[in-house]
């Protein structure tokens, strides 16, 4: 089994940087799904980013995936809302957005977590850091997941490229993206 790339997008670039970047991207390889962290901004950054981001993506077929309040994701046309909290944020996030749009959780310390919150209906869990280095504890936790639940896994690599990584068996490896030479 391959795994589908799962795009995570800098947060500390300007939005015409970035939708170049991802255009490129985009045009080089298919994603199943890009993730917009937050980051540091401002909420009236964040939306200006993600209105600016949201339809490119989506118009290549990938669907995006949003942090922040649940209601940011119908009013952003987001696909899905990415929660990295506790049970509580989860369940709040389920709530408002499902069945229709996606609900994914990431901030994942230990299988137990995994477990409680995958146990609560969400698409997909995902492990390892948005950014820095996945620990070998979080890659074999990555590698437990997808060998043994059903819930779709998501292994984000910050160091690994399309190139050369190892997804471990999970369903989609999350890679980030990256500036291209041409776009810096």
């Amino acid at each position: 089994m391959s795994a589908e790339i799962y795009l995570i997008a800098p947060t500390d670039i300007p939005s015409d940087r970035l939708t170049a970047a991802l255009a490129a991207a985009l045009a080089e390889n298919e994603a199943a799904a890009l993730l917009l962290p937050r980051g540091q901004l401002s909420e009236n950054a964040y939306k200006a980013l993600a209105k600016a981001v949201v339809p490119l993506a989506q118009s290549r077929g990938t669907a995006v995936l949003v942090e922040g309040d649940p209601g940011l994701v119908r009013l952003l046309g987001a696909d899905g809302l990415h929660v990295r909290g506790g049970i509580k944020a989860v369940k709040e996030a389920l709530a408002a957005l499902k069945p229709d749009l996606i609900v994914g959780v990431g901030d994942i310390h230990s299988s137990d977590d995994a477990m409680r919150k995958g146990e609560l209906g969400v698409d997909y869990i995902l492990f390892g850091p948005l950014s820095g280095s996945i620990s070998p504890d979080e890659r074999e936790m990555a590698r437990w997941w997808a060998e043994t639940m059903e819930i779709p896994s998501v292994l984000s690599d910050p160091e690994a490229t399309g190139a050369s990584y190892d997804a471990v068996g999970c369903e989609f490896i999350g890679l980030p993206l990256r500036l291209p030479e041409t776009v810096k």
